[in-house]
């Protein structure tokens, strides 16, 4: 499948990706991530009869209707219409409000993006639409209106391996749950969430012992000159430091505290080598590997890694693989780890 934004999902998803309070149940079993309950999210269509024993539904206007279960959480759903007319549309917008949680608030905003959309997709092949945290895979069959249609709803999830191996983490290096924060030393929005949100993050969960948190470079070099050297002096300093865990971390926190003085400067490597020495860092050697470019292609291949998980800025959190919409709220992390135990990703505490 191709993961894609598609001309016109540019154009036609700004309704969906407004964040909609509303919920068509009260109770948030309804909602992908949590337990079925009886697959609470189908109240929210006309099923004709209960699932076969393949679990497919289906219901009046033609849907047919896979709940994906995993470890007794409502992981996905999957369905399709072999003509997609309007009940059957509405059956769509239904079934997304309700697994999502965003109820009918939402509904009436996916019938205006199907309905405009599907024409323009069809038969171009599957195309991913983002609503907030879920991602909406829509693949539309060559011809004309009522349209064959396939669908997927999950939220959107990035698998580990995709992920690049970072050297430089906080907590066991066996933890389950990994955060990965992607980072830009020249970043003001990565100095904030250093300075005023990772503190309270490492504080509420690495004491849980099986959460650790990953750095990972992602410098905006067309936004900030001097990102990528800062990056490859970080390497360097670690390099420097053997057997030191911490000496990264001392490096990261003040490169951050004093980024105004040294991130518009035209020759950078005098302040950041100074910088490392107040970090109380060793620095011998730091300066020929910079000059041998020792890291050079290291950075280049973490920028090229999160650039292919498309990410748009810094700093970008996940948790697992759920990229975070609100990396400031502590409950976001807690959202998220929830997910993984729900999936049976990491044991719950109870476990």
């Amino acid at each position: 499948m191709i993961d894609r934004t598609h001309p016109i999902l540019a154009r036609l998803m700004v309704p969906l990706l407004l964040s909609i309070a509303a919920t068509l149940f009260g109770s948030a079993l309804a909602q992908i991530g949590a337990e079925p309950n009886g697959l609470a999210a189908l109240a929210a269509v006309d099923v004709e009869a209960d699932a076969g024993d393949d679990g497919v539904f289906s219901t009046a206007s033609g849907l047919v209707i896979e709940p994906v279960v995993r470890n007794g959480a409502l992981y996905a759903v999957r369905g399709q219409s072999a003509a997609l007319t309007d009940l059957a549309a509405r059956d769509v917008a239904a079934l997304v409000g309700a697994a999502t949680g965003f109820g009918a608030g939402i509904e009436q905003p996916v019938l205006d993006f199907l309905e405009r959309a599907l024409p323009e997709l069809a038969g171009t092949g599957p195309s991913v639409v983002g609503i907030e945290r879920f991602r909406l895979t829509l693949d539309v069959d060559d011809g004309e209106a009522p349209y064959a249609l396939t669908f997927a709803l999950a939220l959107a999830e990035v698998q580990d391996d995709a992920f690049p191996v970072s050297r430089h983490v906080k907590g066991p290096a066996d933890a389950p749950i990994v955060i990965r924060d992607f980072s830009d030393f020249s970043c003001p929005a990565c100095r904030r969430f250093v300075a005023e949100v990772l503190p309270s993050v490492e504080a509420a969960l690495l004491p849980r012992g099986d959460v650790r948190i990953e750095y990972h470079h992602f410098p905006l070099i067309g936004s900030f000159p001097n990102s990528f050297r800062a990056a490859e002096v970080s390497e360097c300093v670690t390099d420097a430091n053997p057997g030191d865990d911490e000496a990264f971390w001392r490096f990261h926190d003040l490169l951050f505290e004093r980024q105004p003085e040294w991130t518009g400067l035209p020759d950078v490597d005098a302040s950041l080598l100074a910088i490392a020495a107040a970090a109380g860092v060793a620095t011998d050697g730091v300066e020929a590997c910079l000059a041998e470019g020792r890291h050079v292609e290291t950075i280049e291949r973490a920028y090229d890694v999160a650039t292919a998980l498309q990410l748009r800025g810094t700093p970008t959190v996940f948790v697992g693989g759920y990229q975070l919409e609100n990396f400031v709220d502590l409950g976001a992390y807690g959202q998220a780890i929830a997910y993984l135990e729900a999936f049976g990703v990491v044991e719950t505490a109870a476990d």
